[in-house]
């Protein structure tokens, strides 16, 4: 904008480069639509690959999902940590590279697993067994996240962050279209192969133009409070996802090695890895979860808000597929292609909204934004309980679900970054991360249990010996799972009210909610970003560490 005073410092305090941060966003908006597309592909194949393993049942295939999810939920606070310790650009090489690994082992899995003589109807897990490994990338967000602060002025980290947001609603438009494409004409597998080239090329090019952060924080990693944490969430999500088969109270459902073993027992062994953890870390030196920063309301509330957010999206994204592809009522039986263009409005809607959000947060702050996304995701949620019999329906309504959770997604993310001191940012954005991880991998899980809770059956053919039925699932538990967003939407709105509100000046002072500057915030020469002469208490969500920050009064 002319006559506008160009920032000379970061919101981190260190000399803003141009150059360097167009070629920082350009590197992490080409990840964040690479990622996107490799998650949102498998969407539309679930048919395909419950055809593919020989019939393999749904609760199954949402583990190609969750895996990947339930290892990234692990691996996001320690690549958080160790990018905080031994620099971001050097953890976000390292792990790029591993996810690109994965990648280009994923769709060889069935290979892989017919030279290891595993039948078709197995290999299935030998994919899983690569989407848990390919987990670990989910490493790299809060490290790209974490990076933007650290290239880019106070005033416009907003927007920034919402260009990398749009991406991902480019990369989720574009897997459940192309991807669902490829694997309707070609197969599944070809899905993978062509991601390889991009992955490779993309971890070459982090190492050679990013730059290495300036802050770095040389603390151990908290190896017991990430084990019992992974472990807790893995016997949830087992007990999950079992207990529509074996029985919510059954203790002795199944056998292994002659030992009898049901659902509870999942559940006994997650309270067990809770209660340690939640003894373990505030005894810890160097804790994963930080309960300190816990205790402060920007924090928590937006650590909530992920939850919300990542479960969310992941009960449209699998209750659609599941609902679309279905061939039985109330199922459309579209194919996996169509139902990648039943998507496209509403991924389109994502991409075209997320700018605008980042502007709103670098206008008005996070809070108005979260308050905003999470009202339009429930009324979206709710639009869906009561119109969902004609396709167009689920295309109108599936847009103010997803557009408000992107809100939300750019807006908690902005939250994290105002809160927290330049040092601790990737391990907060990390996180912040686990947390809408721990939703995105409850989510297909939860979408899985329920529909698969509330079935209906139908007749599938005829012989003489009377007709075949098939449990098909029945409109009940698609209300359900929407009815769930809704209702979870609201409670983050609700939440949401909560936070403390900033918002940045173009030249990167931040002002807070009572709409007033404060006094000891003079204009250095290189417009340095302003700092509170009384810092924000921490039971409100500052940190007196955070650069340049105006709170409210």
């Amino acid at each position: 904008m002319s006559g506008e005073t160009t920032p000379s410092l970061t919101a981190a305090g260190t000399p803003y480069d141009p150059r360097a941060a167009r070629a920082v966003l350009i590197v992490l908006a080409v990840m964040a639509l690479m990622v996107t597309y490799v998650e949102t592909m498998v969407l539309p194949a679930f048919e395909a690959f419950i055809t593919f393993f020989n019939d393999a049942p749904t609760s199954t295939v949402v583990w190609i999902i969750s895996a990947y999810l339930l290892v990234g939920t692990v691996a996001t606070p320690i690549f958080g940590k160790l990018g905080d310790k031994y620099g971001k650009k050097r953890m976000l090489v390292f792990v790029m590279a591993l996810y690109a690994v994965a990648v280009s082992l994923a769709g060889f899995s069935p290979n892989i697993g017919a030279a290891f003589g595993v039948s078709r109807a197995n290999q299935i897990y030998v994919l899983i067994g690569i989407r848990a490994f390919q987990g670990l990338g989910m490493g790299m967000f809060p490290l790209a996240f974490a990076m933007i602060p650290e290239v880019f002025p106070a005033s416009r980290v907003g927007q920034a962050q919402g260009i990398v947001s749009g991406m991902f609603a480019a990369g989720a438009s574009l897997g459940l279209v192309g991807g669902g494409y490829i694997a309707y004409q070609y197969g599944w597998p070809l899905t993978y192969h062509t991601v390889i080239p991009l992955a490779v090329l993309l971890a070459f090019l982090s190492y050679f133009i990013l730059r290495e952060s300036p802050h770095l924080s040389p603390q151990p990693i908290d190896l017991p409070g990430v084990g019992s944490l992974g472990f807790a969430l893995a016997m949830v999500m087992f007990g999950i996802t079992e207990g529509t088969y074996w029985g919510w109270g059954n203790f002795s459902a199944v056998s292994f090695g002659g030992l009898p073993w049901g659902v509870p027992e999942f559940f006994l062994l997650a309270l067990a890895g809770t209660v340690f953890f939640l003894v373990w870390e505030p005894r810890a030196k160097n804790p994963v979860v930080s309960f300190a920063a816990l205790k402060k309301r920007n924090i928590w509330v937006s650590n909530v808000n992920g939850v919300i957010v990542g479960m969310g999206m992941f009960l449209v994204f699998v209750g659609m597929v599941l609902l679309v592809e279905d061939p039985f009522k109330p199922g459309f039986g579209l194919t996996e292609f169509q139902m990648g263009l039943v998507a496209v409005p509403s991924s389109l809607s994502m991409l075209a909204f997320a700018p605008l959000w980042g502007r709103w947060v670098a206008t008005k702050g996070p809070k108005p934004v979260s308050i905003a996304g999470f009202a339009i995701m429930g009324l979206g949620g709710l639009a869906l309980v009561l119109f969902h019999d004609q396709l167009w329906e689920l295309i109108v309504f599936t847009i103010p679900t997803l557009v408000g959770n992107v809100a939300v997604l750019i807006a908690m993310t902005n939250m994290i970054v105002l809160s927290v001191s330049p040092k601790e940012l990737g391990i907060q954005t990390g996180m912040n991360q686990t947390f809408r991880n721990l939703g995105s991998a409850v989510g297909p899980v939860i979408a899985a249990t329920v529909t698969l809770s509330f079935t209906t059956p139908v007749i599938v053919a005829m012989t003489p010996f009377g007709p075949v039925y098939h449990n098909a699932p029945s409109i009940e538990g698609f209300q359900i799972l929407f009815a769930l967003i809704a209702v979870t939407a609201f409670l983050g709105m609700l939440l949401s009210f909560a936070l403390r509100n900033f918002r940045f000046h173009a030249d990167g002072r931040r002002m807070g909610e009572a709409g007033h500057t404060s006094a000891a915030a003079p204009r250095a020469p290189e417009l340095r970003p302003a700092i509170d002469a009384t810092p924000p208490s921490p039971r409100d969500g500052g940190d007196p560490g955070a650069v340049g920050r105006i709170g409210s009064a």
